[in-house]
């Protein structure tokens, strides 16, 4: 069985999921919440494979809250829902850990599919967000770059408006270190300036 945990604060959208996936014999729903801090209280108490979790909630967004529980739960699949078709936030999601991204609006079958895909492994997006990481990619005319976790730091001070020497001392490097991220960035967005670098880290859903 699939223990499958849903986050989502509206009570008919997971009392639907509830029942239509209860049907299936191959996933077994043990948990829900309906905010960040109710998530929190119940994956230290329940073994979950998949969680479904819904990127507005009352107390948080689930961008972060998707970050936050792939550091505490590596193993855990997070498909994420939500009835913003939002490019940034698609690849945010994914950028912060999430297996697959699909509107609520999709069909509740579609809904079982993805968790039996992302939990073989896989990564599920729905057609919206297919279509918008399409648009999103013959826009930027390349592939999107793989990004570290130590240059995503970088990118995050560089967007505070931090130099190299105040990166250096929040991140514990020196300042030469920072700039060997910064050049190697430069070269992975294919971008000579660091305002451009930005802009294409924003768009991309990197940074905020």
């Amino acid at each position: 069985m699939i223990r499958t945990v849903i986050c989502d604060d509206h009570p008919l959208i997971t009392q639907g999921l509830k029942s239509y996936i209860d049907l299936n014999r191959q996933i077994q729903i043990v948990a829900s919440a309906a905010s960040a801090k109710e998530l929190r209280d119940v994956l230290s108490v329940t073994d979950a494979d998949v969680l479904l979790l819904d990127i507005q909630l009352p107390d948080g967004n689930g961008i972060d809250l998707c970050a936050e529980v792939k550091q505490a739960y590596p193993e855990l699949k997070i498909l994420g829902l939500s009835n913003l078709d939002d490019r940034n936030i698609i690849l945010r999601m994914l950028n912060q850990g999430a297996s697959g991204y699909l509107l609520k609006s999709a069909p509740m079958e579609e809904i079982e599919k993805a968790i039996l895909h992302i939990y073989d492994g896989g990564v599920y997006l729905g057609q919206h967000a297919q279509n918008s990481l399409v648009l999103l990619k013959n826009n930027l005319s390349g592939e999107i770059p793989l990004v570290t976790r130590r240059e995503k730091e970088v990118l995050h001070y560089l967007s505070q408006g931090l130099s190299s020497v105040e990166i250096a001392e929040k991140m514990f490097v020196s300042p030469l270190t920072v700039d060997t991220h910064r050049r190697n960035l430069l070269q992975k967005f294919n971008v000579s300036k660091t305002v451009n670098l930005l802009q294409k880290a924003k768009d991309l859903g990197i940074i905020q």
